[in-house]
């Protein structure tokens, strides 16, 4: 499945609607009212701006996690890019498979 880091970064003007937002969903994440498909892994807090977080999520897609933040956290995506990666250390299936492929399409040429 894929998966995305959330690179939040909101203003301190709505710092205090982005926590009210978090507490509403991670509630109905607990709660188990959020699809799931969509899974949070990890959440670091940023150590030069106490307005910015980066989280790793699993979803099918970008536009399902859109989804649920229109949901529960619509302010917050305002301030949200979501980049698709693919983790290489350690390594995955999903990594190792493209090492594969593209030493398959290197040779082919």
């Amino acid at each position: 499945m894929p998966k995305f880091i959330a690179v939040h970064k909101w203003t301190r003007e709505t710092h205090i609607a982005c926590i009210k937002e978090l507490i509403i969903g991670f509630t109905a994440m607990l709660k188990g009212e959020t699809p799931k498909d969509i899974v949070l892994h990890y959440t670091w807090s940023r150590l030069d701006d106490p307005y910015g977080v980066f989280c790793c999520w699993e979803a099918p897609s970008k536009e399902a996690l859109v989804k649920l933040f229109e949901k529960y956290l619509p302010t917050l995506l305002k301030y949200t890019e979501f980049v698709p990666v693919l983790q290489m250390y350690p390594p995955t299936v999903e990594y190792e498979l493209s090492l594969l492929q593209a030493i398959r399409d290197m040779s082919s040429k």
